[in-house]
């Protein structure tokens, strides 16, 4: 089988970003009390994934949020950046917490590959979820050892140049990111999952923070009960295709996500678990008499921030 670019050597893929600027002295209390992050406990270069739910506990945004020094830059799905800002328009009232759509000019470079990938040439912090801030653009060092280079076109061009490494496909990213468990906007996040059946506990919310939308459903569910599926990476023996439906002893989850992976496929899919959170069948898994096995969890081993101050929970 050929080496696959990002997954078995290392490349870069550019593709298109959503940017938003969130500027004033009241930008990390603003952010703090609609996002599922912990944001006002943050310093200049600190990156962290968020999520931006409904009253239920659906996601209407997600994105990571790079703190700089004179503004908070919001990196979200292309077709997110625009609702996004207008909905933190809406809810300022008398906070100085303006903000700025600047998709139009940002683009972004995603560097991956089977270790972490050198940095140096542009100067990315080593340790993960940390940004370089105070340049034209913003490198930041992703927390599976890759390097992410967001800002206008030109400079991201010329930064993603000095890092030495050949240009892959926008199908060699989708490949990379569901073999590496990243759920994706409109694939895997979508309305009706929740964010503790997609894995995203561990990355998107602090559990320890005041009160923003959605905050009722994540805490009801991750201190009462256990969601009936988790996303997985799932190999299989032959191609399948996303939307297809997945039996696991006798129970049915969804194929979300799937890529070629030599005559097999790789694949993210919301595997069924029993009432003690364990996988359905073992891991073992069908999807139209095709066989499969889970690989891993999303978000299993990860630790969860703000855990250790809920109250009678050791999940």
């Amino acid at each position: 089988m050929d080496a696959s670019p990002l997954v078995d050597t290392p490349a870069y893929v550019r593709d298109n970003t959503g940017a938003v600027v969130v500027t004033g002295a009241d930008r990390l209390n603003y952010l703090q009390s609609l996002l599922s992050q912990d944001a006002e406990r943050r310093e200049a270069g600190d990156v962290a994934d968020f999520l931006y739910l409904d009253a239920k506990g659906n996601a209407k945004a997600t994105g990571r949020l790079v703190v700089r020094e004179d503004d908070v830059l919001l990196l979200t799905p292309p077709d997110v950046a625009a609702p996004l800002a207008d909905e933190l328009a809406r809810y300022t009232f008398l906070l100085d917490a303006p903000n700025e759509d600047r998709s139009a000019d940002w683009v972004i470079a995603r560097a991956r590959g089977p270790e972490p990938v050198d940095g140096s040439a542009v100067g990315a912090p080593d340790a993960p979820m940390r940004a370089r801030v105070g340049v034209d653009g913003v490198v930041l060092r992703d927390r599976s050892g890759g390097i992410d280079l967001a800002g206008p076109a030109p400079w991201v061009a010329e930064a993603a140049e000095s890092l030495g490494l050949p240009e892959a496909e926008a199908e060699d990213w989708h490949r990379w990111r569901i073999a590496f468990g990243e759920p994706a906007w409109g694939a895997e996040i979508t309305t009706g999952r929740r964010p503790q059946e997609l894995g995203l506990l561990p990355t998107h919310v602090h559990l320890d923070k005041g009160c923003y939308p959605g905050q009722e459903s994540i805490a009801k569910t991750y201190n009462l009960g256990r969601p009936r599926r988790s996303l997985c990476v799932v190999e299989f023996d032959a191609p399948v295709t996303a939307g297809a439906a997945l039996d696991a002893g006798g129970k049915q989850g969804e194929v979300t996500s799937a890529a070629p992976d030599g005559a097999g496929s790789i694949a993210l899919a919301l595997v069924p678990v029993d009432r003690e959170g364990a996988l359905r069948g073992e891991g073992e898994v069908t999807v139209d008499g095709v066989s499969g096995r889970v690989r891993s969890r999303v978000g299993e081993g990860l630790p969860q921030p703000g855990a250790e101050r809920q109250p009678g929970s050791a999940r």
